[in-house]
């Protein structure tokens, strides 16, 4: 089975390897580990807005799961 590596963009943090069938197989458990990792780190969010990567096991980008939080605008700015 194909390895990936998950890594937190802009966290010290050391890569995570997982053996996934696909590429989206791999997206979807940054998705799971993005989660977990909120759940236990909740003012992470309050930063704006991070990205998961996820590269092959040769250190090639495949994808980047982005997340962020914006203020909501308010109905005088529309």
């Amino acid at each position: 089975m194909p390895q990936y590596r998950i890594s937190f963009a802009g966290r010290e943090q050391e890569a995570i390897a997982i053996e996934c069938a696909d590429v989206e197989e791999a997206r979807n458990e940054a998705v799971r580990r993005l989660g977990t990792y909120l759940a236990d780190h909740p003012g992470f969010a309050n930063e704006g807005h991070w990205r998961v990567e996820v590269e092959s096991e040769q250190f090639e980008p495949l994808l980047h799961v982005i997340v962020a939080t914006v203020p909501a605008r308010s109905r005088k700015d529309r």
